[in-house]
């Protein structure tokens, strides 16, 4: 398990749109393991409730502009860039899926490596 100090060294990108009940598992996935703060999720335009689960959990949710074209690319660069801003003495950062989901001990794995 990560120590406190750890689990805020850590930040996750997930991205998506549409993706249900598979977000609700990517999301839990990452709460888990860092820090909710630490958690942004980056949506491309759902029509579903993608947004406003995230946004329940207390996790920040950027939206992308509708009006550029989405790429997986321009989600995880969004991303990443908040995070960097946010919390400029991160020291990783998981990008994932949002029909996707961290194992258990996936980031206590990688931060020790």
């Amino acid at each position: 398990m990560l120590d406190a100090q750890e689990a805020m060294s850590i930040g996750i990108v997930a991205i998506g749109r549409n993706e249900g009940d598979r977000l609700k598992a990517c999301l839990q996935s990452a709460i888990a393991q860092v820090s909710k703060s630490h958690i942004v999720y980056v949506d491309s335009g759902s029509t579903d409730d993608s947004v406003a689960w995230a946004g329940a959990l207390a996790i920040t949710v950027l939206n992308l502009d509708l009006s550029i074209p989405f790429t997986a690319a321009r989600a995880r660069n969004a991303g990443f860039n908040y995070l960097c801003s946010q919390f400029p003495a991160l020291k990783y950062v998981q990008f994932v899926d949002g029909d996707c989901f961290l194992e258990p001990t996936w980031c206590q794995q990688a931060h020790h490596v």
